[in-house]
């Protein structure tokens, strides 16, 4: 499609040049997470009172700034689930990961779950044991990085 359209000369393997594999992962991990969090979004949207938009109305707030100081402040907590389950599942992707990468050879593009499905099953060794501690570290950056996202959005606040 990029050819005939003239964007590019020659056809790119994207899943075969290392300079493009990490990208084009990343692009459908996000593909993958849209639905869930349109949905997460829409439900949080769908509890909006329809009080609160009125009253922005009748105070004399136009659309920009309904969305922004109504809207917006109250889908904090929607926002706040997606994005913690985003985080969550991003970590614990292992078919996207494993389905695209799994031609490539070495733990170049893996990430922390692929890597320790390639420990146990997949390396020389077959070791299961640190494939296991593995997973307690994995499980140890999940919360870490799951507190400072909360730390720093004040969750506590919403």
């Amino acid at each position: 499609m990029l050819t005939a359209a003239h964007i590019i000369d020659k056809p790119i393997d994207f899943l075969a040049d290392d300079s493009w594999t990490t990208p084009s992962m990343i692009a459908v991990g996000v593909f993958v997470s849209l639905p869930f969090t349109a949905y997460v979004l829409l439900a949080g949207l769908s509890a909006i009172p329809a009080d609160v938009y009125e009253a922005a109305r009748i105070d004399g707030a136009g659309k920009w700034r309904t969305c922004w100081h109504v809207t917006l402040p109250l889908l904090r907590p929607a926002l706040l689930v997606a994005s913690v389950l985003n985080i969550i599942y991003v970590f614990n992707s292992f078919p996207i990961v494993y389905t695209l990468n799994d031609r490539n050879p070495g733990f170049a593009h893996d990430t922390s779950i692929t890597f320790m499905y390639k420990l146990a099953f997949k390396s020389s060794e077959h070791s299961i044991g640190m494939s296991a501690a593995a997973g307690v570290l994995n499980v140890a950056l999940i919360l870490i990085v799951v507190l400072v996202y909360l730390r720093s959005v004040k969750w506590k606040e919403i």
